[in-house]
């Protein structure tokens, strides 16, 4: 089986993946990194702290533009199926190294494996939703981590086959199996103590081209958070994503020394470990990030997600999380769901075996149809 990573949290996933192969020495595994997030801050670190092996091939794509990049990856990619065939090409999510994977596989006829399959935030605008869509369409193996998700796929026509049929874009296998980002969580959130929940900072990530790059919505983010901060005399920690550190430099040159002078702690790119650390210490969690926003459903802590939409609409509805759509609504909404406290999860995502249950999964498929 090819795995493909080359983003954050296709690194996380793939971790829980790798613990749930460790028992298993008859699988054959190469992994490959597409090189999408070649900042050490944002992918080495993942790699030492979550003790995934180097990967096998790590590509170099042209970071000119996101089409020279998607082409690079895809092209590099192929080289590899093509070289090594694999019986699977398994991908995580909906990045850029999502589509990349699955459109190399299907160029080539392998069957794909998607993990995180399903999720609709019915925003076309996010380049993520237009990923996911596509990937969705071309898989054979489709692992979907919520009943929702199952859902979205029967709402476009691509629901369970025959098990007797050979997994393929014509006879796809559906299955709900709970979240292998939430296997995480549990597994390494088990380890913090009980005592420090909510008692640390407010914890802020911002990163999405949505909220960073139109320089003028992004200072509305940070006066707005600055303000509603303030008033309720809490601290924050914000780790700043690259991104949003050279909108930053662009819009408002002093910006550290301005919000490091109000008590903003600020801090490069966190490890994963060290994250979900602040998500359990913080009594809130804003931000825009998919992957955080259910790092904090699985850990406890209630959510503003900085958008206004989000793929997991079910820790909405349970009131984990709310929507944020612009700066003028957040003080209200913060307000509203730090007077809630903490959320105590669920099983929306399963009982921490997803990874397990995946493996098992592709093994008695392997068994019944070679």
């Amino acid at each position: 089986m090819l795995v493909i990573v080359g983003a954050r949290p296709q690194f996380i996933k793939a971790a829980a993946l790798h613990r749930a192969l460790k028992d298993r020495p008859e699988w054959e595994v190469r992994w490959l990194h597409t090189g999408q997030h070649h900042d050490g801050a944002l992918s080495d670190q993942f790699f030492h702290e979550l003790g995934l092996p180097v990967p096998h091939v790590r590509l170099h794509p042209d970071t000119s533009s996101r089409e020279k990049r998607l082409g690079d990856m895809m092209d590099g990619i192929r080289a590899d199926i093509e070289g090594h065939p694999p019986r699977w090409v398994m991908v995580f999510g909906d990045t850029d190294s999502t589509l990349a994977g699955a459109w190399a596989a299907a160029a080539v006829g392998v069957p794909i494996v998607h993990v995180e399959a399903g999720l609709r935030s019915h925003d076309w605008g996010m380049p993520e939703e237009v990923n996911r869509v596509l990937c969705d369409r071309m898989s054979s193996v489709l692992i979907c981590p919520t009943d929702a998700a199952v859902q979205h796929l029967g709402a476009e026509g691509i629901v369970d086959s025959d098990p007797t049929h050979r997994p393929s874009p014509v006879h796809p296998r559906v299955l709900r199996m709970g979240d292998v980002m939430h296997d995480n969580a549990l597994h390494f959130g088990s380890t913090f103590p009980l005592d420090q929940a909510s008692k640390g900072p407010v914890l802020l990530t911002m990163h999405r081209p949505s909220n960073v790059d139109d320089g003028p919505r992004l200072l509305s983010w940070l006066d707005a958070i600055e303000d509603w901060l303030t008033s309720r005399q809490l601290e924050v920690i914000w780790p700043v994503h690259p991104r949003t550190a050279q909108a930053l430099d662009l819009h408002r040159p002093d910006w550290r020394k301005e919000l490091g002078n109000r008590g903003w702690k600020l801090e490069e790119p966190l490890g994963y470990l060290n994250l979900l650390k602040c998500i359990h210490a913080a009594p809130l969690v804003l931000t825009d990030s998919g992957g955080v926003q259910k790092e904090s459903f699985s850990l406890g802590t209630r959510c503003v997600v900085l958008r206004d939409s989000t793929e997991w609409t079910e820790q909405v509805d349970r009131g984990q999380s709310v929507l944020a759509s612009g700066p003028t609504e957040l003080s209200s909404l913060a307000d509203e769901m730090l007077g809630k406290g903490g959320h105590v999860p669920d099983d929306l995502y399963g009982n921490g075996l997803a990874a397990v249950e995946l493996v098992d999964a592709l093994e008695h498929m392997a068994v019944h149809h070679g």
